[in-house]
Formats: C-alpha cells, structure tokens, sequence
C-alpha cells in the first residue's frame, strides 16, 4: 500500500513516496503561508493512503526519571505529570520504560522524550487535521535508529550512532540497548563535503556534555558508529582517529539499507532514506502524536482486524465445508460399499439355500412352530405333574380305557407368560395345565345312557379330587340335546362308546 511519508526540519517539509520498499521523493514546501496552503492542496489530492511524519529539528527533550513501578491510571497520570514537569506541557511528547532496578523498591527507569517547540509542528498538523487524513505516528530520528541499527545496538553496551541528515548532523546514544540522549548539530560543515571533519570535534562535545550531565563516568569507553556512504569512508576514516574512551566504526550506509531491506538505497552519506524506510516499516509504540490525532489510524487498525478475522473465519469456514463434503463423499461410497456388500451375500445366501434340501413345511410355519416350542419350553416344567394327577384319579376307574390324551397350557396365558417373563424374570405370569383325555366305557358290562353320565360324572369328581381346579365333559358317548331324555335300556349301544373330558390343574410359575 501506497505510504506518505513526509520529513520535516527547520527549513520546511518534504513528501516522499514509499511502496514496494521503494522510496520516491515527492514535492517540498517552505514554513510560510504559501507553502501551507500548497500543503493543504497535496493533502486534498493524497487522502488516500497513510501519513507519518518524521520530525528532526533541534528542539528535542531527553530525561531519565526512575519512578515508582505503577500500573494502569496510576501509571497514566505519572507520565503526564512528569511530561508536563519536563517539557512544559508539550502535547507531542512520549515515554519509553528502560526497565526496572534491580534491587531495592525495584523502581522503574523511563525515558521522557518530547518535541520542546510545538509551534514548529502545529501549522503543519492544522493542515493534517483539516485534510482527515490517517496519520499513523509523529516520530524522530532518534527513536527509529534502535530498529534501523538494532545488531550493533544489542552488540554493544554504550554506542553513539553518528547520522547526517539534512538537517545536520545527529548523535543519538544507546545504552544496554535503550535510547538515552540525542542531539543535533546544525553547522556549517554538516551540509559540505567537508561534514566528515567535523565528526570528532561533535563526538567530543556530546562526550563531554554527557560526563558533565553525569550520563557517562570520566573514561567510559563509547563505540561511535558512522553510517556513511561508500565514497566517504576513506575520508571519514582519516578523519576520525580512536581515543581511550571514543572507538569509532564506519557503517556503509548501502549495506544497512539492503540490511533493513531498502530496494532504493542511498546516493550519498545522507541518512534520511534509511530512517523514511524504518519509519515505514517499523512504527513501533514510542512516538509523539497525541492520541486524537491518530484516532484515524487506530480506526483503519481495527478494520484491518476485523478484516483479517473475517478472512480467518471465512478460511476455517471454507475448511470445514471442504472436510464435510469429503466426509460426505466418503460416506455416501462407504453407503455404496454397503449395499454391494449386502447384494453379494443375498446372492451367495439363495445360492447356498438353493443347494439345500427342501423342507416339508415352509419356512414361516416351521419358524412359527418352533417359536411356539420355545415359548413353551420358557413357561412351564412339562405335563409330568398333570399326567400324575390324571394317573391316581384313573386309578379309581380301572375299568375305562385310555385312547389318548393331550396336554396343553393354556392357550389365552401363553403369549401374555411369555412377553412378562422377557420382560422381567422375576415378574413371570402363571399357567395353567390343560388335559384333554378321550377314553372309553367298560365295553364288557352294557350301560344304559344314564348309567354311562353317572360314570363319568364319578371320573369328573375323581379329577377334581386330584386336583383338577376345572373338569368338564367335552364329548359323551352318544349323541345328546337338551330337548331328548336319557334312556334307562342298554339296547342300541355303540360298541366302542368314546367321551372326552377336559381338565384345568392349578397354575405355575413359568421357569
């Protein structure tokens, strides 16, 4: 995305044009009304895309304060107090925590850094307010070297980097890796060919300015970088001579721009393209912009996440539709599968009953009768104890003859046993056991129809003495209706005289 970055000093601002980690200068503007209002006209005509602006004027403000470790409003209104108490109330001021102490309360280091002359800022920033542009951070020169020289600031534990800019000439000093000062000097010589010369005689004055502040112990080594093009380094090198507490060390600028991955690196020793790219690249939480002037930038922030989450849920989304017609795909061949398996072992189950014998009955019926003997089997113990019972009351009559008996259970208890008994064993319906006896009538001694009734009448009374809760007279030995009368004679007797009886014997338990 297309970023505007424009870069303002003493001597006005200038746009360039950062995309693809191209820079392209753009246009200039001088700090009097012309140059406002041009300003305000290539803001008109820029809306879209993001705006920083990087500051490098000498009106800068650096303190270390060790503070009291607090946290959320308490921590808020100490900054603010501590800002208003350094700078004077500048709005364009920030802090940067350096850690906490050690020993002790444990109290925390911080960095109070600010822009001391605001007037400087404010009729470009009324340009960027009335324009509703996105500004992403107001930031310096000093706060984007830890990112642009980060290896050698972690390398070393005091370094003072050494930048030219147009403005003139920087050094920002870094201490266990944090920024602790920096200052710029606007000479002559920092704008000529000459600008390396003047390297040693700035270093000593800064060096000698942070042992009187009391910043260095008298004799601190300091590493000095200078970043500095390929076709000054032979100049600057003669030029700057190491000392007991000043070591210096040239950066070629062309290598830290493909370091930082600049695609356009610097003609010459000047440093503001390697910051421009930092300030693109890295905005980082130290800047100076007041909280409502990047309310625009927080604003794209959160659609960007809104954006990015809903292209994160809609990937997953799209994810588990795909995994669910796989899954669907799979099921509906493992389906296929199925019924093929299914439709094979029908085929090779009538393949198998077609070698087999026939049956006598059909499948239903014998399926039918053998589930009738299993239901019997469940719910009662045999005719064993009805056969006994029959045998004694028999045993009165030895004169009739026995042509067949049948045991049954009771045909309207059966089926309602057998559903209790599966469904509660210990809840099992009773049965009753049913006789069906056929027999005759002594054959030798003629009976009247009378006399044959009161036979079998004692035989019903001898079943009921055995037990028989019910005894009844199924079939009599002749043809009778309520509307004819026993006959007293024994003439015109069938000679083999058969009558049935049915006896009930008291119910049991099924097993």
């Amino acid at each position: 995305m297309l970023r505007h970055l424009l870069y303002l000093d003493a001597s006005g601002l200038s746009c360039w044009y950062w995309q693809a980690r191209a820079l392209t200068p753009g246009p200039s503007f001088r700090p009097d009304d012309a140059g406002y209002a041009e300003f305000a006209g290539w803001l008109e005509d820029n809306k879209g895309g993001y705006f920083t602006l990087l500051t490098d004027c000498v009106e800068e403000g650096f303190q270390v304060e060790t503070t009291p470790y607090v946290v959320g409003a308490d921590r808020r209104a100490l900054i603010a107090r501590k800002q208003n108490q350094f700078f004077y109330g500048s709005p364009y001021a920030s802090a940067v925590s350096l850690g906490r102490e050690r020993s002790g309360r444990r109290d925390e280091r911080i960095l109070f850094a600010a822009l001391t002359r605001p007037a400087l800022l404010e009729p470009w920033m009324e340009r960027l307010r009335a324009a509703d542009v996105v500004l992403t951070s107001i930031t310096s020169p000093a706060l984007l070297l830890g990112h642009a020289m980060r290896h050698q600031v972690r390398a070393n534990a005091r370094l003072l980097v050494v930048t030219r800019t147009p403005a003139g000439l920087r050094q920002t000093l870094f201490e266990d890796g944090s920024l602790r000062f920096s200052r710029l000097a606007t000479t002559a010589e920092s704008h000529t060919s000459a600008w390396g010369a003047s390297i040693p005689f700035e270093v000593q004055k800064t060096y000698q300015y942070l042992v009187t502040q009391r910043a260095l112990a008298r004799g601190t080594q300091v590493v000095v970088a200078v970043i500095v093009h390929g076709s000054d380094l032979a100049a600057v090198r003669s030029a700057c001579v190491d000392s007991d507490s000043l070591h210096y060390l040239l950066l070629d600028s062309g290598e830290r721009a493909a370091t930082i991955g600049l695609a356009t690196p610097p003609e010459d020793s000047d440093a503001l393209p390697l910051l421009l790219h930092t300030a693109a690249t890295h905005g980082g939480n130290a800047q100076f912009a007041p909280p409502r002037d990047r309310m625009a930038w927080r604003w794209a922030i959160a659609q960007r996440v809104t954006l990015a989450c809903g292209l994160v849920a809609l990937a997953i989304g799209l994810m588990l539709a795909g995994k669910a017609v796989f899954d669907t795909r799979m099921l509906r061949q493992s389906i296929e599968d199925t019924l093929l398996d299914a439709q094979s072992n029908e085929l090779r189950y009538e393949r198998l009953l077609s070698t087999m014998p026939k049956l006598p009955v059909s499948l239903d019926a014998l399926q039918a009768g053998i589930g009738g003997i299993e239901r019997i089997d469940s719910l009662a113990d045999g005719p064993a104890d009805a056969l006994v019972r029959l045998s004694r009351a028999l045993d009165r009559h030895p004169a009739v003859t026995v042509k067949r008996i049948e045991w049954s259970l009771a045909a309207e208890q059966v089926d309602e046993a057998y559903r209790a008994s599966a469904a509660s064993p210990a809840k099992a319906a009773a049965v009753r056991d049913v006789v069906t006896l056929e027999a005759t009538l002594p054959a030798n001694t003629p009976l009247s129809q009378r006399e044959a009734v009161l036979a079998i009448n004692e035989i019903i009374e001898s079943l009921r003495r055995e037990g028989a809760i019910e005894a009844s007279v199924v079939r009599l030995p002749f043809e009778y209706t309520s509307d004819r009368t026993l006959r007293s004679s024994v003439g015109g007797r069938d000679p083999d005289p058969r009558f049935v009886l049915k006896a009930s014997y008291p119910e049991r338990r099924a097993k």
